[in-house]
Parts: structure tokens; sequence; C-alpha cells
């Protein structure tokens, strides 16, 4: 009898427990599929945000791509129980700050200046992705569904600009140089398009014996605190190996240092394949260029006399005269001997004032020499020396990446205040094609242009998830 009431004891308990224990099982199992379709769900967040993210530029139309990149992204992924994934559109916000405000496509695309940041959020893509029925779990005290969701940010996490900046030599956007009847030439704060300068010895100031630039916070953002131990050279010379600053904006007061000497030209020198002296480029992050021949002297073979060295000499400052170089003094030029203007047009030629190309059969009445350019324009190819196979040097050692060698450079408002940890401000980047090896005492970079906002926010495309 004893026994015959355990077993029953036994029989009644079963009955009342495997109800029970199967709805925890089968709870577990919903919680697994919720977790598993939440997964899923920040899959696709993070892969539509990371390719949006990559697509914008700035203008309407790159919004518009931002949201194409991110359906096709997408498009391809699965979420268990619903198929594949159509991505709606209104998933996506833009902001130009990871503070807000947040756009939708539609606005983004009426107002897209300065858009970086894309936002996902799934709870806009439907219940069918975002709500899982839950029967069992609901015999046991809970609610009849359950559900998930995901969200992600994606932006620039820095943008290719050097940190390396220079005061402008003009604070006119745009202005017409004179150099005889019918060759007016477009000049970009100061600037001429095909001359190479020695970006360390440039200043507008009055009489200045000495070139003004500035080394670039590279982790600090404007608006941050300064941190002048950041602008050390231990602390920049990756930075200035990649050719990349930690933060998307210029905008605002960036911090800098006054800086004695250039101790940072062999992190430059990555660009030519060399990886050497103190705090050297690692070869995988800082590739040489797909061209590492250097344009001076006899390699420089498209002009009649061969420049011993890259950049146009320095002018000699008189009184309210700016640092400039020979190339740069007002009409009529005094004729130079041919070497001191250094290399011309390795990357592209002067400018007319209407943005179109000066010939080469112009350099004796654009640079005035003597002796003479001879043979002008015989030899110089009508692309450039740096795009065309002729006048090319493949790297060796390391795979080359093209256009390492334009070095994107801030133009500052100067002057700037006195001191060695100051803050200044950025009127606009500079396109410098770098045109032979740098040294201690010469960065060598020939004009290519001012950057449209459109060009600077391309610059922006290393993006990573934020949140």
């Amino acid at each position: 009898m004893k026994r015959q009431r355990e077993r029953g004891a036994i029989l009644v308990l079963t009955a009342v427990m495997l109800p029970l224990a199967i709805g925890v099982c089968a709870l577990a199992l919903e919680l697994s599929m919720a977790f598993q379709r939440q997964s899923q769900l920040q899959q696709v967040a993070d892969s539509a945000a990371l390719s949006a993210a990559q697509q914008l530029d700035g203008t309407a139309g790159g919004v518009a791509q931002a949201v194409i990149a991110a359906g096709s992204a997408v498009r391809s992924r699965y979420v268990r129980g619903v198929d594949r994934v159509v991505l709606n559109p209104a998933v996506l916000a833009f902001a130009a700050d990871l503070a807000g405000p947040w756009l939708d496509a539609g606005a983004a695309q009426g107002a897209p200046a300065g858009l970086r940041y894309v936002r996902t959020d799934m709870a806009a893509q439907g219940a069918a992705f975002t709500v899982l029925p839950v029967a069992f779990g609901r015999l046991l005290g809970g609610s009849a569904a359950t559900t998930v969701g995901a969200r992600a940010v994606a932006g620039p996490n820095g943008t290719r600009v050097l940190p390396l900046a220079i005061c402008a030599p003009s604070s006119l956007p745009t202005a017409t140089r004179f150099n005889g009847a019918g060759l007016d030439e477009r000049i970009d704060y100061g600037l001429r398009f095909g001359v190479a300068y020695n970006l360390l010895a440039l200043n507008p100031a009055p009489g200045a014996a000495s070139g003004e630039y500035f080394l670039l916070d590279p982790a600090s953002p404007p608006g941050s605190a300064a941190v002048p131990a950041s602008t050390e050279n231990s602390q920049v010379a990756p930075f200035m190996c990649v050719g990349k600053l930690a933060y998307p904006s210029l905008a605002g007061a960036l911090h800098l240092r006054r800086s004695g000497s250039f101790g940072l030209w062999q992190q430059l020198n990555s660009r030519f394949g060399i990886y050497s002296g103190s705090d050297a480029c690692d070869p995988f992050t800082a590739p040489p260029d797909s061209n590492v021949r250097e344009y001076r002297g006899s390699l420089a073979s498209w002009l009649s006399s061969y420049p011993p060295q890259a950049a146009a000499a320095s002018s000699t400052p008189g009184a309210g005269k700016p640092l400039a170089s020979v190339a740069d003094g007002a009409y009529p030029l005094p004729p130079s001997p041919p070497a001191q203007y250094g290399t011309l047009w390795a990357y592209g030629p002067a400018r007319r004032s209407n943005n179109s190309a000066f010939l080469a059969s112009h350099w004796n009445s654009l640079y005035p020499a003597a002796p003479a350019f001879s043979a002008t324009g015989s030899n110089w190819p009508a692309l450039g020396p740096y795009n065309n196979t002729l006048f090319k040097t493949a790297p060796t050692a390391y795979p080359g990446r093209k256009d390492r060698r334009l070095l994107y450079v801030p133009l500052l408002a100067c002057p700037v205040a006195a001191g060695t940890s100051v803050d200044g401000t950025v009127l606009a980047v500079a396109r410098f094609f770098l045109t032979a090896q740098a040294s201690a005492a010469e960065v060598p970079g020939e004009f290519a242009g001012i950057l449209s906002a459109q060009e600077l926010a391309a610059l922006a495309t290393d993006v990573e998830l934020l949140r």
C-alpha cells in the first residue's frame, strides 16, 4: 500500500510538473529565438549604417547613394521567420553631429551639407521583424509577444588630412595673376598651380626671414581641450605616416605646435617606400605610392635645365614683402636661372583664369628665366609626368597605392598667435603633390588646387561603428 501511495504521489507530481517543465523549455526556446532575431537585426543595422555612411559626401546625390548602398548591403541577409531583408528607408537617419538633429532621407537630401553620420533603427522596419509571439511564455505569466530591436550609428573616424599646416600666402580664395597679354593665371590663396613650393619656407608676414609651419594635434579635435603632449613628434609620427587626423572635421580652432625644426620628414618619405629613422612607418598601414620616382635633377627630364632642388627657390623678402618663392613675385618677374624654379608641372599644368590649362610652350612667359627654357614643352606629357608610364618607377619591396604622394595640407589664417602651443583657424585645405623626397629643410609640394567641400567630405571615408 505504501508503494502504491508513493507511485500515486509521483504520478500526481509528474502530472503537475510536466506542463510546467514543457513551458519552461518552450520559453527557453522562444527566448533563444528572440536573441537570434535580435542578433540578426543588429547585423542588418550595422551593415546598413556602415554602407550608408561611406557614401556621404555633402551632396544630395550622396544621400541618395547612401540609401541605395544600405539597401544593397542587407539585401542578401535573411532574418529567421521573416525571409530576406528589403530595407525600409525609414530605418535611416542622417546628421552632421552625433548629438543630432537627425534627419530622415528626404530631409537630408534637402540639406545635405555637412552630413557625416548615419543612424539605423530597425524599429522602422516593422513589426514583422521586431515582434515575436510568445505562446508558452504567456502560460508562465509573461506577455503574449517579445519585442526585439537593433540600432547602430556609423560615421568617420578621421579624415585624410596631413597633421602639418602652413600659413595661406593670401587670404583670397581666388585671384588673377597677370603674366602678359592673354596670359591671365588663376591663383588660389596665393598659390600657383604647377609650381612646387617648399612647404617649410612660406610665410605671408612682411619681411619674414623663415617659414611658418605647424604640427597639428592629430587626436584632439576642434572644441576639445588642448593636449600639448599630443603634438610631440613621437605622437604625430604615425599620423604623418598615413596622412590622417583622428577626427572628421576641421571646423573650429585647431590645436597647433609651432616647431623650431621639422623632424618628421622621414615619415613623409614612406610614400617613396623608405622606412627608416625614429618612429619609422609601418609599410602595411603607410604603403608607398604606386609611382616612387623622384622628380628632381635628371629624373625631371621634361625640363631643359635639370633642377637640383625639387621646390622653387625662396625669394628674398624685403620690407613689406612676404617670404615666397622666386615664382611668386609681381609681374614682370626678373629672370632667374631655370633651375631656381624647381620642378615644374610634375602633377599638372598652370591654370588660366578660366581654369583651363596653359600649354608648356608658355613656360618662358610664366617663368622668365635666364637662360630661357629651351625646347619648351617638347618632352612634357599632356597628362603630367606622375600619371604617365614613361615617368614612372614602381615600388619593389611593398605594393604601392596610387595618389599616396598627394598631401592634403590645411592652410591657416595667419598670423597665428605667438607661442609654442597655439590655436589656429583653417581657411581651406590645399592639395600638394610631393615631387621628391622630403628633408629636414624641404618638403617639396607642387600646388594642385584647393579641395571643395565635397572633396573634403570624401576624405572622411574611413567610417566605423560608433554606437
